[in-house]
């Protein structure tokens, strides 16, 4: 068992506890920071058995404006939240700033005192079921527990699993990248867990395909993040799960969704060799990636100059797109919808330099979009400033691009769109580079934040 799997364990005796014995709600979250260390703030949170996410959710209904990544560092002791924050979490939590770990009470006596009696620590050496991710109800919680004594999975445990699993699919355009990655990691571990145990042949093998999705969008969660090794990583892990179903469709599209990395970080090379992968391995099954991995492979053979063997790409992925059912075509998660099929084809005409194409497709991809959809429009948006750079508009394309930039909500000023916007300014002639709009862009991408860095705080239990 992890420390964080620990931590909510023991914070769920102490809570048990704490409700037999009428405890305080500062007296359970007091036993809980001395019990695991973890700090006074985190230790509220426990007491309410939440995750990041949820505590976010709670803050959110306050008017706060944070992401998780904010609040693991307030918990971690790595930054403070400003005084408004700070009152949001004491109304969340009913209670006074000192009792969450930011400043002291200079009372005389404390009129409350935490239990000075620790809660024992479990000793046995028995196996134990883990800690799920999230809030869990006591039917699932018993069904995991059976699960690790060699007792199969309920199938409506499955059903909610797989579409958990399909919601966080289609929730990459919407949700803030940090808070699809705290998802599906939640519920990542709590299908490991179900996956610990001896299962029957069916259900294990659907439990590794719910897995290998969860790491998709784990992944797709960590390149929005601009976090690219560690989303390797996760669609690695998500290829391994997906050979145990035998579903090629499913290794096809995360081989897809690893070549994206490359592709927009700087190594177009890498990205046709993973597309072309991810094409074979989809051999003639009619899938979304059969379709998707040809077009991939268009974008990234414009990027190296080989025009005519991009537009070649681009004719295979539009016939593979006509084979296309409509349960592929209308999935924006698994599948390949007309409007990504549409954008990408404009993107390969901005980098050939074919300007009329270019702008004719992105105008037409641009309102098959919903502006909710934030990651896309924002790509669309930026491929649109690349095109204008092209035909010489450099100071449009610039206040465009700014605009943009301004205009996204902060959590998703990320790192794939700080680098394509990079990208928009690498475009720019030098003899352009010392106008006005051009320093002005020149300087907000210079104060985003970096590319690439630690992985984002999240945690998949407590």
């Amino acid at each position: 068992m992890s420390r964080s799997d620990g931590k909510r364990s023991t914070a769920r005796a102490i809570v048990a506890r704490a409700d037999a014995e009428s405890w305080t709600p500062w007296q359970t979250a007091a036993a809980i920071d001395s019990e695991t260390e973890c700090g006074l703030l985190q230790a509220h949170r426990l007491a309410h058995d939440w995750t990041l996410a949820d505590a976010r959710g709670q803050l959110a209904a306050l008017g706060a404006r944070v992401t998780v990544q904010q609040l693991s560092s307030w918990e971690r002791g790595k930054g403070r939240p400003n005084d408004e924050n700070l009152d949001r979490l004491c109304r969340m939590y009913r209670t006074r700033a000192d009792r969450l770990g930011f400043g002291a009470d200079y009372t005389p006596a404390p009129d409350e005192p935490a239990p000075t009696v620790p809660v024992p620590r479990t000793t046995t050496t028995a196996r134990r079921p883990e800690a799920p991710a999230g809030p869990m109800s006591l039917a699932e919680l018993r069904v995991s527990a059976s699960a690790l004594l060699g007792g199969s999975v309920a199938e409506t445990t499955l059903d909610q699993l797989e579409r958990s699993a399909a919601e966080h699919g289609h929730e990459y355009q919407i949700l803030p990248p940090a808070e699809l990655l705290a998802g599906s990691v939640a519920d990542f571990h709590t299908v490991k867990g179900l996956l610990t145990g001896r299962q029957p042949a069916d259900v294990r093998a659907r439990l590794c395909r719910i897995a290998a999705q969860l790491a998709g969008t784990t992944g797709i969660a960590l390149v929005a993040l601009g976090e690219h090794r560690e989303a390797r990583s996760w669609y690695h892990l998500g290829q391994m799960l997906a050979e145990e179903t035998g579903d090629r469709a499913l290794r096809a599209w995360l081989l897809a969704r690893e070549a994206v990395i490359p592709f927009y970080f700087g190594a177009p090379a890498a990205a046709l060799q993973l597309a072309e992968r991810a094409r074979l391995v989809a051999g003639s099954a009619v899938c979304a990636t059969a379709a998707w991995a040809p077009a991939l492979e268009a974008r990234a053979l414009a990027r190296m100059g080989r025009a005519r063997e991009a537009q070649d790409a681009l004719a295979l992925a539009e016939a593979a797109f006509a084979r296309l059912g409509a349960a592929d075509t209308s999935d924006t998660a698994y599948g390949y919808t007309e409007r990504q099929l549409v954008w990408h084809g404009g993107s390969m005409w901005t980098t050939l330099g074919d300007t009329r194409h270019a702008q004719a497709a992105l105008q037409r991809a641009r309102g098959l979009y919903s502006p909710t959809e934030h990651l896309d429009q924002a790509l669309i948006s930026m491929d649109e400033a690349e095109s204008l750079v092209a035909v010489g508009e450099v100071s449009v394309a610039c206040r465009a691009t700014e605009s943009l930039l301004l205009g996204l909500p902060p959590e998703h000023f990320t790192g794939i769109v700080i680098s394509r916007a990079r990208e928009v300014l690498a475009a720019i002639p030098v003899r352009e580079a010392s106008a006005a709009p051009v320093r002005d862009l020149q300087e907000l991408v210079a104060a985003a934040p970096a590319v690439t860095g630690g992985v984002p705080a999240v945690e998949a239990a407590p």
